[in-house]
């Protein structure tokens, strides 16, 4: 996918339009989700820089872009990009599977902090055995 066609698809922006398996045609993830879940920078930057995309915009499990970029490890400056564009509003919002943001971070480290300075709420489930690991 390039530049091009992310722009082309901008009415989408703000919905849920992909999957990764082939076999369901249900839509799960917006396009900035799937950016971050197939690490895209360039897309990634791209829709951040973009007004009209609204952040929050949750999957089909309830997950934010944020609890995405999390899980998957991505670099921190795009964790702190995330949560510039407003994904802080959505910090402490829990998924599908109970967890918010936090809580799929390593505990205490860099990823967690900035979330907790940007006003993430330890819940029980933030502790060291239970967090998956990012930086």
């Amino acid at each position: 996918m390039t530049i091009d066609d992310v722009k082309n698809l901008k009415p989408y922006w703000n919905v849920q339009i992909a999957n990764f398996k082939d076999s369901i045609n249900e839509p799960v993830f917006t396009l900035l989700q799937m950016a971050i879940l197939l690490n895209k920078k360039k897309i990634v930057g791209y829709l951040l820089a973009r007004k009209s995309l609204d952040i929050n915009v949750l999957s089909k499990h309830n997950q934010t872009a944020l609890m995405i970029a999390c899980e998957k490890k991505v670099p921190l400056d795009w964790i702190e990009a995330i949560l510039k564009k407003g994904g802080d509003l959505g910090i402490n919002v829990k998924d599908d599977f109970n967890e918010t943001a936090l809580d799929k971070c390593t505990f205490n480290s860099k990823a967690y902090q900035m979330l907790l300075k940007y006003g993430a709420i330890e819940s029980k489930n933030s502790s060291e055995e239970n967090n998956i690991m990012v930086q």
